[in-house]
């Protein structure tokens, strides 16, 4: 009902998917590349993660959409199936008669399929969708299809998409057989604060917008912190934001609509509350305007807060600044580009896992194995930063210095990496397991702790290991989970 009062041609906030409406953030551009990259070099297993809203399905879409025509696609969107269903969807989806109920004929009958497309030079790829809602004895069904290969490469492409919970399943040991079978690993995060305005301004251009409608800055803030930069909770409060502005008369949404639209959309308002909590937060909302006004267009930008700095490997080590000058054309333009230079590198073709980071500049060089790192312009594949300088990879197998003020300059403050394996263990507050005295070893040798390891994971440690999540990107939990522990094994004291 509010289209006509915006001008709007249609409701920009649906939450069914659109492809018209379609943004690709970074961390879609990067999960799409990390996935064409499995299917283009046959890699057989594709594992890509995130939570409820991060625009997997989309992303699913977008890759089918840009295949090429010699890429035989099949789509399994509700994986609730038995292993014969599941088999008898796959076969239907590349087209086959899949009229049996004997998983052996089902399986021939793929397996022949199969083999005529590798025969004609062409590849197979199966999509799984929200594979954390598969069975575990369907899972390993999954598993069984990639047996199906020649001597030379695999047939069939595997690509398992789904909440982190898949990757929980995965790690158990009756599953392991097929988590050790996956070669690509990419966990997708939500979007950032300058992203969530992107995508907000994105979506009401493709809905006609013409300046009718404004959302104000503190507005966004409210946003993106009740939706956490999930696209799927943006919709939803954006969409009862307008409905609100609409009933009110007003084209100006502001905090105050946005806090009402998230309770409504929580499903617990009442207007007593509603006023109460506008009494009460008045004051706290004069001091945030002051912050707008003082932090200008700062407020939307992709960097993570400045962390502790005189205890932290922030601080720690200052780098020298040499002055080699700055090659104009030092950026590939491409994720995808980025990606494969960076598998060129010495020990990253074996990398597995796609580790994702928003580290502070300072601390890149902490990082002990080569990344790719958004930049002005593009994406750079980084060897190394040391005192010398930032070493960063040519497509013709060498290496270019620069100096450290112009990666400063031009970071974008995105990290992506790859490294072997995941570590499926996580340490907790008060848990005193055998691996809690080398994570404290760790955090104390990258000057996170003061004190000498104890094996016991306690207050201290946990607000170590939030200190680290922050400096580098990650969520801030101080939960040393499988991302954190590979970050601790990856950092080097320099």
């Amino acid at each position: 009902m509010f289209e006509k009062f915006f001008g709007l041609s249609e409701n920009p906030f649906r939450l069914t998917p659109d492809p018209k409406f379609l943004f690709l953030a970074e961390v879609h551009k990067e999960a799409l590349s990390h996935l064409r990259y499995g299917i283009e070099q046959r890699m057989g297993f594709v594992l890509v993660t995130g939570e409820v809203g991060t625009g997997k399905t989309t992303i699913c879409r977008e890759l089918l959409k840009n295949l090429d025509s010699r890429v035989h696609t099949a789509l399994i969107l509700h994986p609730a199936l038995s292993d014969v269903e599941l088999l008898q969807s796959i076969n239907a989806e590349f087209g086959l008669e899949a009229a049996s109920s004997s998983k052996k004929a089902l399986m021939d009958e793929l397996f022949a399929f199969l083999l005529d497309v590798n025969a004609r030079g062409e590849n197979a790829v199966l999509i799984i969708d929200e594979g954390q809602n598969l069975d575990p004895l369907v899972l390993e069904q999954v598993r069984m299809l990639s047996n199906l290969e020649t001597e030379q490469q695999k047939l069939l492409q595997i690509l398992l998409v789904g909440q982190p919970e898949l990757g929980t399943m995965l790690a158990a040991n009756n599953l392991r057989q097929l988590s050790d079978r996956i070669v690509v690993r990419y966990h997708m995060g939500p979007l950032n604060r300058h992203e969530t305005r992107d995508y907000i301004l994105h979506r009401l251009s493709v809905a006609g917008a013409r300046g009718d409608v404004r959302f104000t800055g503190l507005a966004l803030l409210e946003i993106y912190r009740y939706s956490g930069g999930l696209p799927r909770k943006i919709n939803a409060v954006c969409e009862r934001a307008l409905l609100l502005a609409c009933l009110k008369g007003t084209h100006t949404i502001t905090a105050a609509l946005v806090r009402q639209a998230r309770r409504e959309v929580q499903g617990h308002y009442n207007a007593r509350f509603g006023l109460r909590v506008w009494l009460a937060g008045l004051a706290g909302l004069l001091v945030l305007c002051a912050v707008v006004l003082l932090a200008g267009s700062h407020l939307f930008e992709s960097r993570p807060a400045e962390a502790f700095k005189s205890k932290s490997a922030l601080a720690a080590k200052p780098l020298a600044q040499p002055v080699a000058p700055l090659n104009q054309s030092w950026p590939v333009a491409r994720y995808d580009q980025a990606l494969t230079l960076l598998m060129r590198q010495p020990g990253c073709a074996s990398g597995r896992v796609a580790l994702s980071l928003r580290p502070a500049p300072e601390v890149l060089a902490y990082i002990g194995r080569p990344f790719i790192a958004a930049v002005s312009g593009g994406y750079v594949v980084i060897e190394k930063v040391d005192a010398a300088g930032v070493h960063v990879a040519t497509a013709d197998g060498g290496a270019r210095l620069f100096d450290f003020k112009t990666l400063r300059r031009d970071y974008a403050w995105r990290v992506v990496l790859n490294y072997a394996g995941t570590d499926e263990r996580f340490y907790k507050l008060n848990d005193a397991k055998p691996g809690v005295r080398t994570v404290q070893a760790k955090l104390r040798e990258l000057g996170y702790i003061p004190f000498e390891p104890d094996g016991f994971y306690g207050i201290d440690t946990a607000r170590a290991v939030e200190r680290l999540q922050e400096v580098y990107g990650l969520r801030r939990d101080g939960v040393a989970g499988g991302e954190t522990l590979a970050l601790l094994k990856i950092l080097e004291y320099r």
